[in-house]
């Protein structure tokens, strides 16, 4: 028993890791003990134990980066994690900002011929239901969207993704989808003020301000 936990941990900092990575800082180890909770002691000693699995590499200025091989394992962490909301959101009905915290628990119990043949039975879909690519992010999509933050005001958008480190917080997840600020829904931008750092959109569900830190992990196209 033990043992599986020690596994689960691991897991977990491959994902947080391998998520951090696709932001604009640098991964240490205080980002680490504040998105999973734990404490700097816990934190090096798992790091250390991932160092010595060669699943991590930290340089002189404690910079975290995968492997290869700890970069191969998050990966498919993550796409079992998408699966798992997938069938959770699309199968089993669960709205999608409640999915999250339910694939977390399913995706460390999902053998290989397990994620394989829900694949299977899903379609092979090619996004969660917060529209992250399951196989990464593309060049065509990253060069088809950009943050919500760089939008101007009067522009007309679609939401195409919301991005997965604002999934762990359920109650901003609900904020937006009751603001229909959820993939595939039209807005236009009718504000944006730096002295505020924040942005209005309108739909037909009426105005909504979206502060620029969560604005920029949205991801949207112009209409």
């Amino acid at each position: 028993m033990l043992e599986d936990r020690q596994s689960i941990v691991i897991e977990e900092y491959l994902q947080e890791i391998f998520l951090l990575c696709s932001g604009e800082k640098p991964v240490k180890a205080v980002h680490l003990a504040a998105r999973l909770q734990a404490t700097p002691s816990t934190v090096h000693a798992t790091l250390s134990r991932m160092q010595r699995d060669n699943l991590v590499e930290i340089d002189k200025k404690k910079k975290i980066t995968l492997t290869a091989a700890g970069e191969e394992q998050a990966k498919d962490l993550v796409v079992r994690h998408h699966l798992a909301e997938n069938f959770l959101c699309n199968v089993l009905g669960i709205p999608w900002y409640q999915v999250h915290k339910h694939a977390h628990r399913l995706e460390h119990a999902m053998s290989p011929l397990v994620a394989e043949k829900l694949a299977e039975f899903l379609k092979h879909p090619q996004f969660c239901p917060h529209g992250v690519p399951l196989e990464g992010y593309s060049a065509e999509f990253l060069k088809n969207s950009f943050p919500l933050e760089k939008g101007k005001v009067g522009m007309q958008i679609k939401i195409v993704m919301i991005d997965e480190t604002l999934e762990e917080s359920e109650e901003l997840l609900k904020h937006l989808h009751d603001k229909s600020v959820i993939p595939g829904k039209k807005h236009t931008i009718t504000e944006k003020l730096d002295v505020t750092h924040s942005l209005t959109l309108e739909s037909e569900l009426g105005l909504t301000t979206i502060p620029f830190d969560i604005a920029r992990k949205i991801r949207v196209t112009q209409i």
